[in-house]
């Protein structure tokens, strides 16, 4: 318990008044003894027994008066959420740190960051428990730091703003590891969150494990929560998808760098947003009008040279400054080669998807019938089109560790009775449409993968598409439906193989099949594959930070857009080794703001003390326990009436004893002698 007037303790010792007071009464009185003394002394002793418990009752009454009287006079402060229980300090406490990106935000009007008040509150928290042992477990490293002084957690480097994620259920996991290990005698968990629906992840199966590892635990550990979320406010943020540099002039050398951006807004914030560009050093400006909540758009820039170079993008600033700004590096294209299986009438329109441009000379197209794939050198190919029936076993290995590698592999029908196709893909017998009603593609993923929008924003014309023949192909439990009929039925699948993808489609691109040999749909999704498959022959140029980690540990890797300490570890920006570079951007993940509910967090470990403390944005640090002299003023006028009515009630006053009634005599009548 702290005080706001601690100096007022110092005159605790007037407690004792009354008492001094009450034995110097007694002095005043000399005892006398005398015969008839102890007949009296026989007669009240119920009396005087009932006169000293009054006594002692108001001496106790009169002390407990000055006591609280003072105490409030000191102002103290209890604890609240953070405060001691009522047995003492636990011996650890773990405080548990999100710094993610969205951390950064500032809650409305205020000045700090939610990561800088939770810090204000924790620190000032800490000091009410002074006998605790404070452990830091902050959301990227995830190692516990024993501090020294949890009064100074705003000035460690440990608790500095982030452009990362966080993860709850394995800061929780450390948190138990830690305690099992040291095995205090008590222990507490601190949570400092915005309550990220990303960070915590409320449906993994991990919480379930947490919630029986926390009742495996010798003692109970309480969790309390710092909830610091808040409503959404009118954010924008900012996010590279591409940086690709294309070849536009070979003879004199000239390019073009293609940038993909994708914007989030809140549903308040529409309309022109001034967008600015650093280049290589260079700044320009671009307005973006705004139109949805969530809006792609691509930005074309004429480059003199195929030369290497860095950027930024750069919104105004906002609610949340962290998804202000995206980096990305752009390189040469690096050739590529792609292959297509088959000789059936649809590889002509294939060979035209993979290759559209002839002058382009890093992209090269080779049709190769089934019977020669066993010659392919697949460690050169980027993509490979298979649109033929399954390969013998010699291929399919071959096959099978090119796509493990990295590879992305694009399978059409192979216009049989179906059955087993390349690498575990599977397909139906031929259904034919009725020649009014052709197959219709009704939905498909806007968004990501092959089918996305384009790179200016507008949709793919999938819905145009009129399919007379397909075969519907599986590629395992795990795939992902890129696009399907209105019946339902998978139009596109694809699966995660190893570092590689394999991806099936449902029709060819033959006019007896389907119009997809037309190219509107056709061209960009096989040229995203291309560009799949290969950017494993490049070095990586963007990566998440807090998750990309250097190849080689020893590497230096320095900040190239600005001459401020930047830590690659858990900073977004243009980082340089050498001749290598790499932009490092925040999560996709900390954009999306839903949040977990309050009344769900109690769910995730049932049988946890859980304590949520809602509201935490409004609470001061200097106000983190409550005064409770108006309390204390309450119980002095409590205890000064209960003072009077045990001076003032005749119960408790000595009685005097009770006397015979007296008998009038009756006179004798006189005798009268004669």
């Amino acid at each position: 318990m702290a005080y706001l007037q601690p100096w007022m303790l110092w005159a605790l010792p007037a407690v004792l008044l009354p008492l001094i007071i009450h034995l110097l009464n007694r002095l005043r009185y000399k005892t006398v003894h005398w015969a008839a003394m102890i007949f009296l002394l026989k007669a009240n002793r119920a009396a005087t027994r009932r006169a000293k418990i009054r006594q002692y009752l108001l001496l106790a009454c009169r002390m407990l008066v000055v006591l609280f009287l003072l105490w409030a006079m000191a102002r103290p402060l209890i604890g609240g959420w953070l405060g001691a229980a009522a047995g003492g300090a636990p011996e650890t406490v773990l405080i548990l740190l999100d710094r993610s990106a969205s951390m950064e935000a500032h809650g409305g009007d205020r000045p700090e960051s939610k990561r800088a008040h939770a810090l204000a509150l924790l620190a000032q928290a800490a000091k009410q428990s002074a006998g605790s042992r404070f452990v830091l477990i902050e959301s990227v490293l995830r190692q516990p730091l024993e501090m020294a002084d949890a009064s100074a957690l705003a000035g460690m480097q440990m608790a500095e703003a982030t452009d990362t994620a966080a993860d709850l259920p394995t800061m929780l996991r450390v948190a138990l590891d830690h305690v099992v290990k040291n095995k205090p005698g008590s222990a507490e968990v601190w949570i400092a969150s915005d309550l990220q629906a990303s960070n915590w992840r409320p449906d993994s199966p991990e919480w379930q494990d947490l919630a029986a590892r926390f009742a495996g635990l010798p003692q109970a550990m309480p969790v309390r929560i710092l909830d610091l979320s808040a409503p959404a406010g009118g954010n924008v943020s900012v996010a590279v998808k591409g940086a690709e540099l294309r070849a536009r002039d070979p003879a004199s050398g000239r390019g073009e760098l293609n940038l993909n951006l994708e914007f989030k807004a809140d549903a308040d914030r529409k309309g022109p947003l001034p967008l600015l560009i650093t280049r290589d050093g260079a700044r320009s400006q671009n307005d973006i009008a705004l139109t949805a909540a969530v809006q792609r758009q691509n930005l074309k820039f004429a480059t003199a040279k195929l030369e290497a170079g860095w950027g930024k993008i750069e919104l105004p600033a906002d609610d949340l400054l962290s998804d202000n700004s995206a980096f990305f590096v752009y390189a040469p294209p690096v050739p590529l080669r792609a292959v297509i299986i088959g000789d059936g009438p649809a590889t002509a329109r294939l060979r035209f998807a993979a290759a559209p441009d002839k002058a382009r000379t890093d992209r090269t197209v080779e049709v190769i019938p089934l019977t020669r794939a066993d010659s392919v050198a697949w460690k050169d190919v980027a993509l490979a089109i298979w649109a033929a029936p399954a390969p013998n076993e010699t291929v399919a290995k071959n096959l099978r560790g090119w796509v493990e590698a990295g590879g992305v592999l694009l399978c059409f029908p192979p216009e049989g009775e179906g059955g087993g196709g390349a690498l575990d893909v599977s397909w139906t017998a031929v259904e034919n449409a009725a020649s009014a009603t052709p197959f219709r593609v009704t939905s498909w993923d806007e968004f990501d993968g092959p089918l996305a929008r384009t790179d200016s924003g507008a949709p793919l014309p999938v819905a145009r598409l009129e399919v007379q023949r397909r075969q519907l192909p599986t590629v395992g439990e795990t795939a992902h439906v890129y696009g399907s009929f209105a019946d339902g039925r998978p139009f596109l699948i694809g699966r995660r193989l190893g570092a590689g993808q394999v991806f099936a489609c449902a029709t060819l691109p033959d006019p007896a099949w389907s119009t997809l040999g037309e190219g509107f749909v056709l061209l960009p999704m096989t040229q995203r594959l291309f560009a799949l498959g290969g950017s494993r022959f490049a070095p990586p140029a963007m990566a998440i930070a807090g998750e990309w980690k250097p190849a080689d540990a020893d590497e230096t890797w320095t900040a190239v857009e600005t001459d401020k300490r930047r830590d690659w570890r858990w900073h977004a920006g243009v980082y340089q080794s050498g001749a290598r570079r790499i932009a490092l951007n925040r999560p996709d993940a900390e954009d999306v703001p839903d949040l977990v509910e309050t009344t769900r967090l109690p769910l995730l470990v049932p049988g946890v003390k859980m304590n949520v403390m809602a509201g935490a944005l409004e609470l001061k640090a200097d106000r983190l326990q409550s005064e409770i002299w108006p309390a204390m003023i309450v119980v002095t006028m409590l205890f000064m009436c209960a003072e009077m009515l045990l001076a003032t009630s005749k119960g408790l006053l000595p009685q005097k004893p009770a006397t015979a009634p007296r008998v009038r005599a009756t006179p004798r009548p006189m005798e009268v002698t004669a």
